[in-house]
Order: C-alpha cells, then structure tokens, then sequence
C-alpha cells in the first residue's frame, strides 16, 4: 500500500482522461497522454526502487509549467498543476534514495 503513493497524480490524472474521452466524447490531446505515461512510468521506476525515475515526473511538471507560462487565452494555467508535481517528484525521487541506501 505504500507504494501506491506514487501513482497519486497518475490515478487521477487517468480517470479524468478516460471519463473525457469516453464519457463526454470530449477531445483529450496527445500531451495529455504522454504526460500521463510519464506519470505512470515514474510510479512503476520508483516502486522499483530506482530513485531516478522521478525525472520522468519532473519532467512532466517542467513540461505543465512551459505550457502554462504561455499565453493562449486558456480560462486554466497549468503551472497550477506543474509547481506542485515538481515538488512532490522531487521528494519522492529523495525518499527512494534514502530508503535504497538502507536496505
């Protein structure tokens, strides 16, 4: 059960994708997805015990907060979303290290 703390922004993220696509037959992008793989691949790097798979999260909070820096008009900024991820891949990504030097 404590390994399914990293996969808490991949969970939600992937209901909200399917119920999108599926449910309301409204067009989820390409990005959307990628960034999702991304945050299941770190979830599955990090139960493995491989530290650096958090890059794969962090990479997907820069690429939220890249996003969100432009200006396109959208009602959402996703650095809202990316600022925070950023942060908690950073701690996960250390708690992995530390709990990996100890065993």
């Amino acid at each position: 059960m404590k390994k399914l703390i990293y996969f808490i922004p991949a969970i939600p993220m992937t209901i909200l994708w399917v119920f999108f696509t599926i449910g309301n037959s409204v067009e989820v992008t390409a990005i959307a997805w990628i960034l999702d793989i991304l945050f299941i691949l770190s979830g599955v790097l990090m139960c493995i015990n491989k530290w650096w798979g958090c890059f794969l999260g962090i990479i997907s909070g820069v690429i939220l907060i890249g996003m969100g820096l432009q200006e396109t008009g959208q009602i959402f900024k996703e650095y809202l979303l990316g600022f925070p991820l950023v942060v908690y891949y950073i701690i996960c990504g250390y708690y992995v290290a530390k709990r990996s030097k100890e065993e």
